[in-house]
């Protein structure tokens, strides 16, 4: 497994670890059917309206072995991220100045991890670092979480909540299809939202969404 820090250089409040993995693109028969897009965005304790850690992010995942993440634009710090990862090949791009870096996971696990809450290394390897984008509702029944009042929104809502350590954690999800609609995390004094701006779980796997990048120069990372 090879944590990594955030596809952008200046991380700021969110850096996200991810664990690359085995395998490669393909039209193999193991080559999953179907992906999940999703568009999330985070506010919360020392976030700044605005900020590059207020930008939305897109995320795609098909099976364990298919990640990637795109994130907003960052020109304060000539930044534009893309993490494209296929295990066990991953690639950290900045689109700003069409260069990237090549890493390939050792092992000896190979999965793919898109961490919600990373907000630092040792949550990113903590119990809570296992609540991932695209896995969110089967993080909260494997671990017990209690069905309690949803928000009133304009849609019907399902809500849960789930204590563990000493953070607090709910999901709340759209109640005619159990589409996650926001996640919340409390520790102490400190509080962080993700807002879901779209999420789909049934789209046709698309292989190059996970390829190699093209039109920006490649360096290998030891």
């Amino acid at each position: 497994m090879l944590p990594t820090r955030s596809i952008g250089l200046a991380a700021k409040m969110v850096p996200i670890f991810l664990l690359v993995a085995i395998g490669h693109l393909s039209y193999s028969a193991d080559t999953p059917a179907k992906m999940t897009h999703l568009i999330a965005q985070m506010d919360g304790t020392g976030i700044a309206e605005g900020s590059f850690a207020a930008k939305p992010k897109t995320f795609w995942r098909a099976s364990n072995k298919y990640c990637r993440i795109d994130e907003e634009p960052d020109p304060e710090n000539g930044i534009h991220g893309r993490m494209i990862i296929n295990e066990p090949d991953a690639w950290m791009v900045n689109l700003a100045d069409k260069s990237a870096q090549h890493i390939v996971d050792p092992g000896p696990t190979f999965n793919c991890k898109l961490p919600i809450f990373a907000l630092g290394e040792k949550m990113a390897k903590s119990k809570i670092g296992e609540l991932e984008f695209g896995h969110e509702a089967e993080f909260f029944r494997a671990n017990g979480a209690k069905p309690i009042d949803g928000p009133k929104l304009s849609y019907k809502t399902n809500a849960y909540e789930l204590e563990i350590e000493d953070f607090k954690l709910v999901l709340v999800e759209r109640a005619e299809n159990h589409i996650p609609a926001m996640i919340g995390l409390l520790q102490g004094d400190k509080a962080y939202k993700v807002t879901y701006q779209l999420w789909e779980d049934q789209v046709p796997f698309d292989p190059e969404i996970f390829a190699k990048p093209v039109g920006v120069s490649v360096t290998e990372r030891k």
